[in-house]
């Protein structure tokens, strides 16, 4: 039984009682400075889990460069378009068969024959065509490498890439087009990005221009990065969410003869635009706060506003002090109840009075200044165990050892009247009192005697007389009511 009791972390210390009324001090002052921290502690905790809700927090994000096997690659996250810039009064050479979009894709450097790229969309500046991204991966030497890639070709119109109802363009029309003042091609790498405000997805558009001529062939080798994001969006449990988009692309240019390409490619081709993808990635990490960061968040303000705790202990524990020393005083010194000071706006005294009856103030402020003093010392332990020791040598002065000794076998007794068998309650003889011994008999109201309680009962306690007291008795001379 002991060992548990020592083992016990809930242990409580005893508190003893300022009053009856309370057992900690507590002001009006401390209470209305109380309700405005937590009020105020309260809102901004509910203002950060809005602004969490809301998605108006922003994650801490970090970033890095990896090698990725591109198991989860999304290809819908990003598109290549190709498109003449045909304007009003322009030749587009694509709808005139001036010119033809190829695709070609190559398969551990075997290249396919090229065809022609049907899908494509309508747009306010001519047609958008949309070829099919298709890449492949192996590992080589131990390192991951693209082993599929994508040509996009600008070429010369050929009948045999054409439908057998399709002609090309006359040469005419042909001379006529590579002579207007202004033959843009475009090319569009579409990309996804997360907003990191909400996680939401994002398309980017990045335009590359191509203008060309018939004496040279504009080379592009475009590598296609890409962007892997894990999202910890979860309060408290959860997983991560991963995603993985094409984000973009890095771009080299370079000229060269229409004879070179021509030669490489075995096709008269004006633009080559290479396509694969980029060796490495970047991975990005958005870890929105959890439910730790917003306790801690909101645990930081709140720390801050309880600074303001202080402040308030000390005013309670001034308020504490004056008014141990108050209620010392009157006990003490009864009649400072009946004290009225008046005093001006500016807190300076002007007037004190005892009973209705103006004192002398000089007197007073001297008198109090003592009293004050004198009940300060009352607050201090060691002098509460001296008044003590001193208290048992007074009693030891009138009392011999042998008697003080017998107070540890005295108390008082349960005077309980005893049910008789025949129904009757009855006292025991041994408890029947006589009137010579029953003063000295101990009762339920000596437990009380001497406690503060019984200073307001004992006003109501009729008195013997006026006229028949002894002048000269202790209690009447000293007696304030």
């Amino acid at each position: 039984m002991n060992f548990l009791k020592n083992v016990d972390i809930f242990g409580v210390p005893f508190v003893q009682s300022i009053n009856q009324q309370q057992t900690v001090f507590k002001s009006a002052l401390g209470g209305f400075l109380s309700l405005i921290i937590c009020t105020a502690s309260l809102a901004y905790g509910f203002w950060v889990f809005y602004l969490w809700n809301s998605n108006q927090m922003s994650p801490k994000i970090s970033n890095s460069r990896y090698v990725s096997d591109y198991q989860s690659l999304d290809y819908n996250s990003g598109k290549i378009t190709l498109y003449y810039e045909a304007y009003e009064g322009l030749i587009d050479p694509f709808k005139s068969k001036i010119l033809l979009p190829l695709v070609m894709y190559t398969d551990y450097y075997a290249p396919t024959e090229p065809m022609i790229i049907e899908n494509y969309t309508e747009s306010t500046f001519g047609n958008l065509y949309i070829p099919k991204l298709d890449f492949g991966y192996s590992y080589a030497d131990g390192y991951l490498q693209t082993s599929k890639q994508m040509y996009i070709f600008i070429a010369l119109c050929q009948e045999k890439y054409l439908k057998p109802d399709e002609k090309c363009a006359s040469s005419e029309l042909k001379e006529q087009f590579f002579k207007q003042q202004i033959n843009y091609f475009g090319l569009q790498v579409y990309s996804t990005a997360l907003d990191s405000r909400d996680g939401s997805e994002q398309m980017t558009v990045q335009d590359i221009y191509i203008e060309i001529e018939q004496q040279s062939c504009y080379n592009i080798n475009t590598f296609l990065e890409t962007n892997k994001y894990e999202v910890e969006d979860y309060l408290l449990f959860g997983t991560s969410k991963i995603k993985e988009y094409i984000s973009g692309a890095q771009v080299q240019t370079q000229t060269l003869s229409a004879e070179r390409c021509k030669l490489t490619h075995q096709n008269e081709i004006l633009a080559a635009i290479y396509i694969t993808m980029n060796g490495t990635q970047t991975k990005t990490i958005f870890q929105y706060p959890h439910l730790g960061d917003l306790l801690a968040n909101i645990g930081s303000i709140i720390s801050i506003l309880f600074m303001m705790k202080y402040i308030i202990i000390y005013l309670n524990q001034h308020s504490l002090n004056q008014k141990v020393i108050t209620e010392l005083i009157n006990f003490y010194y009864p009649e400072f109840q009946n004290i009225k000071i008046i005093k001006n706006w500016r807190q300076q005294i002007i007037k004190i009075s005892l009973n209705q009856i103006e004192v002398d103030k000089k007197a007073y402020l001297q008198l109090y200044d003592k009293v004050q003093r004198q009940m300060r010392q009352k607050l201090s332990y060691m002098n509460l165990l001296y008044e003590i020791s001193r208290l048992y040598l007074l009693i030891r002065s009138f009392k011999f050892r042998e008697e003080i000794l017998k107070s540890h076998s005295i108390g008082i007794k349960l005077h309980l009247p005893f049910v008789t068998e025949d129904g009757f309650s009855n006292f025991k003889s041994t408890q029947r009192f006589n009137i010579k011994r029953e003063p000295l008999i101990l009762n339920e109201d000596d437990a009380e005697l001497l406690s503060i309680e019984r200073k307001g009962i004992q006003k109501e306690i009729v008195t013997i007389p006026d006229e028949i007291q002894d002048e000269e008795d202790y209690y009447n001379l000293n007696k304030f009511f």
